[in-house]
């Protein structure tokens, strides 16, 4: 049965209940039926930020993937971290990945430089346009996790 069709049944029963207490027990039902629903419905920032490198051209075998996925994610829970990225974000994914934050800006710039090499054109384009110089060809590491981020942003806002 679907979850529209409990939450209906719920109802049903929420008007056709005689006793107090049976109504009680079938609103917390229909309220946990609607918690769930909306927590089903909640698009996964981690989700969105994988098909969107996905959808780049991003290479998913890449150390700098998991890299860039975490830096997206603190970023949308902190804007802190992107203003100070050398000593605020790279140190703060090393400590997770256990890894120098030295290691993690060079796997990051390598991301960022073939998703430049191969990715789609017309997509880079489309999402990244004229924030980038286009003397330098691609972005640098913050402006690239910065955009990500943005466009995550619009699309959890769009979703809600």
């Amino acid at each position: 049965m679907s979850m529209l069709e409990q939450q209906v049944n719920a109802l049903m029963r929420l008007c056709t209940a005689e006793k107090e207490s049976e109504k009680a027990k079938i609103r917390e039902e229909l309220r946990r039926l609607i918690v769930s629903r909306a927590a089903l419905s909640a698009p996964d920032p981690e989700y969105l930020v994988r098909q969107l490198l996905l959808e780049l051209g991003s290479p998913d075998h890449l150390l700098g993937h998991p890299y860039v996925v975490e830096a997206v994610l603190l970023v949308l829970h902190d804007q802190m971290y992107i203003n100070n990225i050398t000593f605020g974000l790279y140190p703060q994914l090393a400590a997770k990945f256990d890894t120098t934050a030295a290691r993690v800006e060079r796997a990051i710039r390598h991301l960022v430089e073939v998703t430049w090499a191969r990715g789609d054109w017309d997509v880079l384009e489309h999402y990244f346009g004229n924030t980038i110089s286009p003397d330098r060809g691609k972005p640098t590491n913050g402006e690239f996790i910065a955009r990500l981020t943005n466009i995550i942003r619009q699309k959890l806002k769009k979703a809600a």
